[in-house]
């Protein structure tokens, strides 16, 4: 029990005050397929019956709608819920069978208030209860009594007969071998007179088993084998066979479910051993195809990368004199093509077409080798039509051409024309050179030379940038950075890097960065941000994080910024750059897919992450913030608005002081409007760190990506303007204010606001208190052939007082691709207007 968190105000309960343990299995299913299981309901009040004088709870007419999950609450928005039956493809968790020891009845009424640390914590008792002493800011020492009076494989319920205090866990957060202990207490499962007895060793390992501790339920069914020697009644024959097949299932659901996301996280070696153990004799037939489905898209992913290099090899060799060309430089750049000399006199366009060849070979990986399928396919054509001793219809260099071209721009971009297909490839090697380009003079040399050698169509070049590897690749052998070694329970490969220089960080901002397993840079990866807490020892934040971060591949990046504020997060803009330079630092050295970033904070870093997600959306596809206390009366009052299309995740507990009514105020307009949010709320706990939700985080995130394009448009009937109440929080989506003149009413900050809907050719914005607009325009937002008509609050603008047609500009694209770093959301061009006379 930590400080913070018992020195608050007793239980504010919002929602049902003690709820019943018994929780029936209702089900909510969002439309993104997230799933939460308990009771559903809503949020109530009570009215005083004047009559009678009893307190009459009623449905709250403002209220939230939720549902009790047993060890927490959570919130939802009716907007986002799917209608219609569950599939039954869903996995549900199903009734289990729960553990109860008596309530022997209060000894006292205290109060949490002026309870601090934990000083000391006895063991349980053959009744559950334990007693916990702890630090008093008014008198001596207090000591509170706990009781567990409810326990199931879902979660723990515990009641204090001493102070108003009651508070639940999910089971799984609990040591299983202290679980163990305390079920063998319990005279449901208790031998007292130490024989064994089959049908209680049994309910012990189903206990294990549907907590998720599936090794445990083995040792209890060995234990059993080992301890009883005679013959099993007819009752117990039938729960020990039964258990046998559930454990041999749930071991065949594991081992599925681990080769699936192995498969899905690009990790193509550990599929592979994961499959050679699947228990195939013992799985059902279920399992066995699910196993199956999974090695057949392993085969072929695997078999298309293998067949793909093969010929791209022996054609780089045939097309630049039959000498093996050896790519000196990994992915992004270099000039391997200086220090390369073929076997017999080939010509410099040859030679370019080799060089690039093995760079494609450098960067292929079984995910991306879709995009050569083109390639593949002639290839092969060529090597049969040769068999048959018969002219291969396209020549090697033909067939090179079409690999690096597709490589370069996707399979429908793939040409055989040797001349296109290296203009293509010189297109790319010049953008990436822009990227690296430290000087606006480097830049501009480069962008000369784009002009000069490959101008191709800015769609086309757009369609290039999009699959472009890092800039300045890390190389994967020799890695830059410091390795760290952060806690028993973090995995290893944690580098600390620096990254480049940023406002206000002449020298760069510190960060780690873990990789996931098999990482490759010729694919791209989500990453996930950690906010740590000065409070919180970072292992335990980041030991769940990165391991459930290996087994569903993305990258973890957590910048150092704890040290720098002696009184937590400041909720000041200048400090966004501890997220989003090393956001753009890691784009720039690794592959990050910029539409499945997430931002997760724990504390202080869960303000940091509300602030700065609330504040740049367009950055992220969702945020996960773990007990925030966010600003409400100066920031959120206005800025909730600005996730509406950016997903929230919140966990909190029930007693984490202020931030439980402020998250309320936050959800009410968030759900009201149908925003994509989702609160956890903990019965009993406060601000800490809910290891338990690593898994489900995982799960929420999986079916998450940031909004992009023409879905930045669809606001729906609940249209609200982006609210900014800083100077520098300035640009959402395809929106930007760049003057900024925030308001004062008394004592209150009105924000500046704007709003655009694009319809047909038709830009119609709305504004208040912001002196210049900058509409930033993506491929598929009008149609380009075509006048562009722009209006004002209603009125035309002086800067484009009638349509006219805006083409795509390539220092536009190129600039703002400079900048940003993101892939994914790219600008052809933009309008740059006044919103006055």
């Amino acid at each position: 029990m930590t400080p913070r968190r018992t020195r608050l105000a007793l239980a504010l309960v919002l929602f049902l005050g003690c709820a019943s343990i018994a929780v029936p299995a209702d089900v909510v299913v969002l439309k993104d397929g997230f799933v939460i299981q308990g009771d559903v309901r809503k949020e109530t009040t009570s009215v005083v019956d004047k009559a009678s004088g009893r307190s009459i709870p009623i449905v709250k007419a403002d209220g939230l709608d939720l549902i009790d999950e047993g060890p927490k609450w959570t919130i939802f928005s009716t907007h986002a819920k799917q209608l219609g039956a569950i599939s039954p493809d869903i996995k549900l968790r199903p009734e289990y069978r729960a553990y109860k020891m008596p309530f022997p009845g209060r000894k006292a009424n205290n109060a949490l208030t002026d309870i601090g640390e934990t000083v000391k914590v006895s063991e349980f008792d053959s009744k559950w209860i334990r007693t916990i002493e702890a630090k008093s800011f008014i008198a001596a020492n207090a000591k509170i009594d706990q009781q567990i009076t409810y326990m199931d494989p879902y979660f723990i319920y515990m009641v204090s007969a001493t102070h108003l205090w009651r508070l639940s866990f999910r089971t799984n957060e609990w040591d299983p071998k202290l679980v163990r202990k305390l079920l063998l207490m319990h005279p449901d499962l208790a031998e007292p007179d130490g024989k064994c007895d089959p049908l209680k060793r049994i309910a012990l390992a189903r206990f294990m088993l549907d907590a998720g501790w599936l090794q445990f339920a083995k040792d209890e069914m060995d234990r059993l084998k080992r301890d009883f020697t005679g013959t099993l009644s007819k009752d117990a024959q039938e729960v020990h066979d039964k258990i046998t097949k559930d454990i041999d299932t749930v071991t065949a659901d594991l081992v599925a479910r681990e080769a699936e996301k192995a498969l899905a996280a690009g990790r193509y070696k550990y599929a592979a051993e994961v499959l050679a153990i699947f228990p195939e004799k013992t799985a059902d037939s279920k399992e066995v195809a699910r196993a199956a489905k999974v090695g057949a898209e392993l085969k072929t992913g695997q078999e298309r990368h293998d067949t793909a290099r093969r010929v791209l090899n022996g054609l780089v060799d045939d097309v630049g004199g039959k000498r093996p060309l050896n790519a000196l430089v990994a992915v992004g750049g270099g000039l391997a093509q200086g220090a390369w000399k073929p076997e017999k006199a080939v010509t410099s366009q040859a030679l370019e077409l080799a060089t690039a060849g093995a760079q494609v070979i450098e960067e292929l990986h079984p995910d991306s080798a879709i995009r050569i399928e083109t390639f593949v396919t002639l290839a092969t054509q060529a090597e049969r039509e040769r068999a048959a001793g018969k002219e291969p219809t396209k020549k090697p260099d033909e067939l090179v051409a079409t690999a690096i071209s597709g490589w370069a721009m996707g399979r429908n971009g793939a040409t055989p024309n040797v001349e296109s297909a290296l203009k293509i490839w010189t297109a790319r090697q010049l953008v990436l050179a822009f990227q690296r380009g430290e000087s606006q003079a480097s830049r501009n040399d480069a962008l000369a030379r784009y002009r000069k050698n490959a101008n191709l169509d800015i769609p086309q070049l757009a369609q290039i940038i999009s699959l472009l590897p890092p800039a300045e690749p890390e190389d994967l052998e020799n890695r830059t950075g410091k390795p760290l070694s952060i806690g028993k329970s973090v995995p290893g490969g944690v580098y600390q890097r620096k990254s480049m220089p940023a406002p206000g960080h002449a020298t760069g901002i510190d960060y780690i960065v873990k990789l996931p397993p098999e990482y490759h840079h010729g694919r791209a990866y989500p990453v996930l941000i950690v906010l740590t807490h000065a409070g919180v020892n970072p292992e335990d934040v980041l030991g769940p994080l990165m391991t459930e971060s290996e087994r569903n591949g993305y990258i973890v990046v957590a910048p150092e910024w704890t040290n720098q504020f002696g009184k937590g997060w400041q909720w000041n803009p200048d400090d966004h750059v501890y997220v989003t330079a090393v956001l753009r630092d890691a784009v720039r050295h690794f592959t990050v897919d910029n539409d499945r970033v997430f931002l997760c904070g724990v504390g202080e870093g869960a303000n940091m992450a509300m602030d700065v997600g609330a504040s740049h959306p367009d950055l992220f596809a969702g945020v996960i913030p773990m007990a925030p206390i966010p600003k409400w009366g100066s920031f959120f009052i206005e800025t909730w608005r600005n996730a509406q299309k950016l997903p929230f995740y919140v966990v909190t507990g029930e007693l984490a002081g202020q931030s439980l009514p402020n998250l309320r105020s936050i959800f009410e307009r968030w759900t009201r409007n149908g925003f994509p949010a989702v609160m956890t709320i903990y019965k009993g706990r406060g601000i800490e760190w809910y290891a338990s939700e690593a898994t489900t985080i995982f799960d929420w995130m999986s079916r998450k990506t940031r909004v992009n394009g023409t879905a930045t448009l669809a606001l729906g009937a609940n249209r609200q303007s982006w609210a900014m109440l800083r100077e520098h929080d300035n640009r959402f989506y395809w929106l930007q204010a760049d003057k900024v003149v925030v308001g004062k009413n008394g004592g209150a900050v009105v924000p500046a606001l704007m709003q655009g809907d694009v319809r047909g050719n038709l830009i119609d914005l709305k504004c208040d208190k912001v002196k210049h607009l900058t509409v930033w325009l993506s491929a598929d937002m009008i149609d380009w052939a075509k006048p562009v008509k722009v209006q004002i609050n209603a009125a035309v603008p002086s800067a484009w007082p009638k349509a006219k047609v805006i083409a795509p500009s390539l220092d536009v694209l190129l600039e703002d691709y400079f900048e940003r770093g993101d892939r994914r959301m790219l600008f052809l061009n933009k309008l740059e207007l006044k919103t006055g006379p």
